[in-house]
Formats: structure tokens, C-alpha cells, sequence
């Protein structure tokens, strides 16, 4: 038999993210608006983030982010403010029900974290990383 490493990434990756978009529906919110609340959530611990950056980090186009942004605000998740140095600027603040929601994300991401590396060493876990970001800088 074959040994295929995409088809055996492709499986993992899959699981992950019906873990994930469970989890995100569960509370409430889309996988996608789950990982942009944690991109705000991440970023804004250091910096103001703007919709550029979605569009950037997300390589989506700007009505995309727009459509998610508005969708976002609607449903009380985040707020757009102004920032002083430019009145056009408008940087994306979380509310509180956001916040809420993203501590939730933030567990349950830390319990799938634990339960892929369950029976994994610590010496299998550094060398799995590191054949990863091989194969990832491979298909560049």
C-alpha cells in the first residue's frame, strides 16, 4: 500500500476543523468568524488591527471582509472605533459577548491541543513539528 502523506494531512486537517466549526456552532458563531475573533483577539493584544489586516492574514478580497465585518457587528461581536491619528481608520475592538466566546474557543482549542497529543513525547511532538514546516516550506 501506498504511503501518501497529503491524504493522511488532508484526514487530520479535516477532523480538526469539523472539531472546530462544532465548537464555533455550538457558540453561536461560523468557523470562519471563529478564526477572525481570535485573529482580532491575538493582534489586538499588541496593536491596533484594521479590516486591511483581515484581508491581508486572510488573503481574501476586501468584500469578503466587509461581508464578514458587517456580519460580525451585527451580531454584537465586534465594534468598529476610530482612532485619532486618522479619522478614515476604523480599527476592530471586540466586545465583550466576543471575548466571551473567544475564551470558550480558547479552551476548547486547548483540549483538542491535548487530545492529538496524548500518548505523543515531548521528543515526538519537536520531531512532528519539525517534518511539518519541512513538508510546508517544500510546497512553497
Amino acid at each position: 500500500m501506498e504511503k501518501n502523506i497529503g491524504k493522511e494531512i488532508i484526514v487530520l486537517s479535516n477532523r480538526i476543523k469539523r472539531r472546530m466549526r462544532s465548537a464555533a456552532e455550538s457558540l453561536g458563531i461560523t468557523d470562519t468568524q471563529g478564526r477572525v475573533l481570535k485573529y482580532i483577539w491575538e493582534e489586538s493584544k499588541s496593536r491596533e488591527v484594521f479590516q486591511k489586516d483581515l484581508e491581508d492574514e486572510f488573503d481574501i478580497r476586501r468584500s469578503s471582509v466587509t461581508q464578514v465585518i458587517q456580519l460580525l457587528e451585527r451580531d454584537g461581536l465586534i465594534v468598529r472605533e476610530s482612532v485619532q491619528r486618522d479619522a478614515r481608520l476604523k480599527k476592530l475592538v471586540l466586545t465583550e459577548k466576543a471575548i466571551r466566546i473567544q475564551e470558550v474557543m480558547n479552551e476548547k482549542i486547548r483540549e483538542l491541543e491535548s487530545q492529538m497529543q496524548k500518548d505523543i513525547s515531548e521528543e515526538e511532538r519537536e520531531i512532528l513539528l519539525n517534518l511539518l514546516r519541512k513538508i510546508k516550506r517544500n510546497i512553497v
